[in-house]
């Protein structure tokens, strides 16, 4: 165990050590629509994990335990007469 926190640190320490050695200035800027570019990136993703939550919230709730399978939705399900249930048979 102790070998290999060992290993994982020195690979990390190496790592490090190659990256900061083989760094320059890379003279770029970024210009004024970068900002924005970056902004509507980040909104979106937000957008795009909220409609993703709402789709999936009651499944997420019945797998942790919170609302069981067999939630009836009010106003969704009407009683029809036997004779009309034959008859689609």
């Amino acid at each position: 165990m102790w070998l290999k926190l060992s290993l994982t640190r020195f690979s990390l320490f190496l790592a490090a050590v190659f990256v900061l050695a083989s760094t320059s200035s890379a003279y770029a800027y970024l210009d004024a629509g970068t900002g924005s570019m970056i902004l509507q990136l980040l909104l979106g993703g937000v957008a795009g994990i909220a409609i993703a939550g709402r789709l999936y919230w009651h499944k997420l709730l019945t797998f942790l335990g919170i609302r069981s399978n067999s939630v009836e939705l009010a106003g969704q399900e009407e009683a029809l007469p036997e004779s009309k249930i034959a008859a689609e048979k």
